[in-house]
């Protein structure tokens, strides 16, 4: 009696599978690193790509008793360093997600690529 596990159609979908969580794992890696470029670049080389050029105009400030602290009534200054600090955190949240999926990427490709190749 054959084993069913030791049919070609098996053996091939085992190798697919293989080479397409490689290849998963590969992406990951590469487009986490490309993007760890790119804020290096933003942050240290190319400060300016990374600055709100947009010139919108002054909103409003309400008048209702206790509206002083609306976002609309801040300063220019306090507005800028809100933007700042807005930026400051959205990179911060791209390097966790780009050194997660490189930590989770690499150790993906690597394990199954070797295995694929030592099925070969």
């Amino acid at each position: 009696m054959d084993n069913p596990t030791s049919s070609p159609k098996v053996q091939f979908i085992k190798i697919l599978y293989l080479y397409v969580v490689s290849l998963v794992g590969l992406l990951m890696v590469v487009f986490s690193t490309a993007d760890l470029l790119n804020i290096v670049l933003r942050t240290y080389v190319f400060t300016k790509a990374d600055q709100n050029y947009y010139n919108y105009p002054e909103p409003a400030c309400p008048t209702s008793p206790g509206a002083k602290d609306a976002p609309s009534c801040l300063s220019k200054e306090e507005r800028k360093k809100i933007d700042a600090d807005n930026r400051t955190a959205e990179r911060q949240r791209d390097l966790v997600r780009n050194i997660s999926f490189i930590t989770v990427g690499v150790p993906l490709f690597l394990y199954h690529w070797r295995v694929a190749r030592r099925k070969e």
